[in-house]
């Protein structure tokens, strides 16, 4: 079985399943057609059964009675020689069943007799008004029945109800119940032995969705098929590789950052020993310029790594902080919902401000006079919306903003230039919140940002 494929063992339960259902089925229907080849499979096989038991003991000898009488009793019918006819208390004589048995006996005449009884008689016929009734059927099942011997005896056949086995009354059952019955315990069995196939897939799955790059998440699983064990151990190698890559690309970082500012460092110095004052401005501004975009830069390719769930961050009150410190600049900013007390999410409260504070940035540098901040709950998902009377954004470019180093506006002045960054990075630490950054038209005619997390319950 190990080198037996995930392909070939579903082949091998699937046909399993297939030949144990038609297996059972052609044994039910084969014990089927001999019940039909026998000589008592007609339509009234007890009443066919005894005239034939009345058939055999009229014309046996005597002597041999009893023995016949031992062999003809079965298990649907019992006979057995009286010296006199019986009361026929609790028994309603059936015509049509005892026209049948002198048809088949050839004896004429009251020799032969056909008894039925009420829980025997069809529901819904009044024995009374046999006229009236379904002509195509008996209006009663044989309950039982007597014949005349020459010998002035009665012979008396009586049905049996109660099965005292249980394996007639099981094969007894139609083809189609059986069928219904293996092909939900087959299904039961291929539905066990899928799960017990696709576990290790399963398991595999969980290990991916939970590795976040910072370290290996143990995947390799000894059992289950050649393909998923290949598998596991192909994912176990990516993570390596990934984790590696990202090792490798945080000290790169690390050491453009601390390379670059050494030398802007030695920029700025030499450039404020420049003795014209214009053109020392100038080159410092550039130099402060230069350093704001590598910072920028140099964090987005860090990937804003934050561990979620860490902390618990109340969004009304980070939220307010960031409002206070731009209404203390100059800024025109309204803020609604700050004393929403269940707007709490989980996770990093300087990455959540960063993301606060680009969204708010973004209004108070695009909007013409007035921006707009609410926070709000609303079940399980918690909001922070902000709008400005700025131009806003065209509904085609309401994906690209997110996009690194992408600006609607394309200057580099001090008030609308930037890196292209802000929105870019807000998305990034929102998605590794599990929440969303999304921008659409905003109430005062400018852009609207809404940020979207997960409240905590």
């Amino acid at each position: 079985m190990a080198r037996i494929g995930l392909l070939g063992r579903i082949m091998l339960l699937l046909l399993g399943a297939l030949s144990l259902l038609v297996l059972a089925t052609v044994a039910v229907d084969t014990w089927q057609r001999r019940q039909e080849r026998s000589p008592y499979a007609t339509r009234f096989p007890r009443l066919d059964q005894a005239a034939s038991i009345m058939t055999l003991l009229r014309d046996a000898d005597p002597a041999q009675r009893p023995a016949i009488l031992k062999a003809v009793s079965g298990e649907a019918l019992k006979a057995e020689i009286a010296d006199a006819r019986r009361p026929e208390t609790g028994l309603i004589r059936e015509p049509r069943l005892e026209a049948r048995l002198r048809r088949l006996t050839g004896d004429a005449g009251d020799r032969v007799r056909a008894f039925t009884d009420a829980e025997m008689l069809h529901r819904g016929v009044d024995p009374a008004n046999v006229a009236e009734a379904d002509r195509r059927r008996p209006l009663g099942r044989l309950a039982a029945a007597t014949y005349d011997l020459p010998d002035g005896r009665t012979l008396v056949v009586s049905a049996i109800e109660r099965h005292h086995s249980l394996m007639p009354w099981l094969l007894g059952r139609p083809l189609s119940l059986w069928v219904a019955v293996l092909g939900a315990i087959v299904a039961g069995l291929v539905l066990v032995g899928a799960r017990h196939e696709l576990a290790p897939l399963r398991r595999l799955t969980a290990a991916v969705t939970r590795f976040d790059g910072r370290g290996l998440e143990p995947v390799v699983d000894p059992h289950g098929a050649p393909e998923i064990q290949r598998l596991a151990r192909a994912v176990q190698d990516m993570q390596e590789r990934i984790v590696g890559l990202l090792g490798e690309r945080s000290l790169l970082i690390g050491a453009i950052s601390h390379d670059l500012k050494t030398y802007l460092t030695r920029l700025r110095l030499r450039a404020e020993g420049v003795s014209e004052p214009e053109r020392r401005d100038k080159l410092v501004e550039d130099l402060d310029a230069m350093t704001a975009l590598i910072e920028t830069s140099l964090g987005f390719a860090r990937g804003t790594a934050v561990e979620v769930g860490r902390t618990a961050v109340d969004l009304g009150d980070l939220v307010a902080v960031e409002v206070a410190e731009h209404a203390a600049l100059g800024a025109d900013i309204r803020l609604t919902g700050e004393d929403v007390q269940d707007a709490v999410v989980a996770g990093d409260a300087v990455a959540l401000r960063r993301v606060v504070a680009n969204l708010i940035g973004n209004a108070v540098k695009f909007g013409r006079s007035t921006v707009s901040v609410a926070v709000s709950r609303t079940g399980t998902v918690c909001q922070v919306m902000v709008e400005d009377d700025g131009p806003g954004i065209p509904e085609q470019e309401r994906t690209a903003v997110f996009s690194p180093f992408y600006r609607i506006e394309q200057s580099r002045n001090r008030r609308t230039g930037g890196t292209g960054l802000g929105l870019a990075i807000a998305r990034q630490i929102a998605e590794a919140h599990g929440g969303t950054v999304v921008a659409n038209v905003g109430s005062l005619g400018g852009a609207r940002l809404v940020l979207t997390l997960q409240a905590i319950a």
